[in-house]
């Protein structure tokens, strides 16, 4: 009833023209929106984020909203963490790419604990750094930090496979939190599409209709950056030449063909060594310790290749 009273209240109140409203929710967020569509099970508003959807108990106060107003929100600064668990390899993946997913929304900043400002004290920065999925931590420290919503994921194993977990807080309202699972038993950038639409559904955004996918979108960005914009991305790459993920370096720029190549090269060059170390004279343990050296040399190597000058 309070739903069909809203409803009529917007068709007959001239402040309607405005089409724009402050909505109070009942998680405590305060959001700026343009009303869209209202049905009997929800409301559509449009955000400077991108669309969202609201069913009647989500709904808790609604107040006119000037246009210059709307205009002037500002955009969120969205502070994604370091990711926790148990598959290293697959928390660094994930969390260079939910990280690019996220920088394809309007109207988000996003930063990393590494990159936040100088003004953020060495403490905050610590504890940011280990706070996994902590949400008092990521809270509290998110808070100090000057973030509007911190993501946290991590990885975990089951009998069904392996699985991630993502999830978003909102700083000032905690309640207004939100996870998403995805398993997978396989590489975990096939669930690329997967991905993107959990990392919008834990910022309570509904996913574009027809998503491109990061590295569709940022390849061409990179390949027309200017000398000074590629010398300033240079130097993550060349720190993350020394993980353990072949084409790492790729991935943080946005070159899926780099990555497919990367670990093609390691893949065939890990399998050669060990084929050859089978007719040498090594123990066991020494052909695990062969195999593991090359592998991780291999890695190194190509994930060098890719480090921009």
């Amino acid at each position: 009833m309070r739903w069909v009273s809203i409803a009529l209240w917007m068709v007959s109140t001239p402040a309607f023209a405005a089409e724009y409203r402050s909505i109070t929710l009942a998680n405590g967020r305060s959001i700026p929106a343009q009303i869209g569509e209202i049905t009997a099970t929800e409301m559509v508003l449009s955000t400077p984020q991108g669309e969202v959807r609201i069913a009647p108990n989500e709904l808790r106060s609604m107040d006119p909203l000037s246009a210059e107003d709307y205009a002037a929100h500002e955009a969120w600064r969205v502070l994604v963490l370091p990711f926790s668990g148990d598959n290293t390899q697959d928390n660094e993946t994930a969390r260079l790419y939910i990280n690019r997913v996220i920088k394809g929304i309007p109207a988000v900043q996003t930063v990393t604990v590494d990159a936040l400002p100088p003004s953020v004290g060495e403490t905050t920065r610590r504890a940011l750094a280990i706070c996994g999925t902590d949400l008092q931590c990521a809270t509290r420290h998110g808070s100090d930090a000057g973030v509007d919503i911190v993501v946290m994921g991590k990885t975990s194993s089951t009998a069904q496979g392996s699985v991630l977990d993502v999830g978003a807080v909102f700083v000032d309202t905690p309640e207004a939190r939100q996870r998403e699972s995805i398993l997978y038993d396989d590489a975990l950038l096939t669930h690329r599409s997967s991905i993107l639409k959990a990392t919008y559904k834990v910022l309570f955004l509904s996913p574009p209709p027809n998503p491109v996918l990061p590295e569709d979108a940022v390849a061409p960005a990179v390949a027309a950056a200017s000398p000074v914009v590629s010398s300033t991305a240079s130097a993550p790459s060349a720190s993350l030449a020394w993980t353990p993920l072949p084409g790492i370096t790729a991935l943080n720029q946005g070159n899926p063909t780099g990555f497919a190549t990367a670990v093609g090269i390691v893949g065939v060059g890990t399998a050669a060594s060990v084929a050859w170390s089978g007719y040498a004279s090594y123990s066991a343990p020494q052909m695990v310790a062969m195999s593991a050296l090359t592998s991780y040399g291999l890695t190194v190597f190509v994930n060098h290749m890719f480090v921009t000058d």
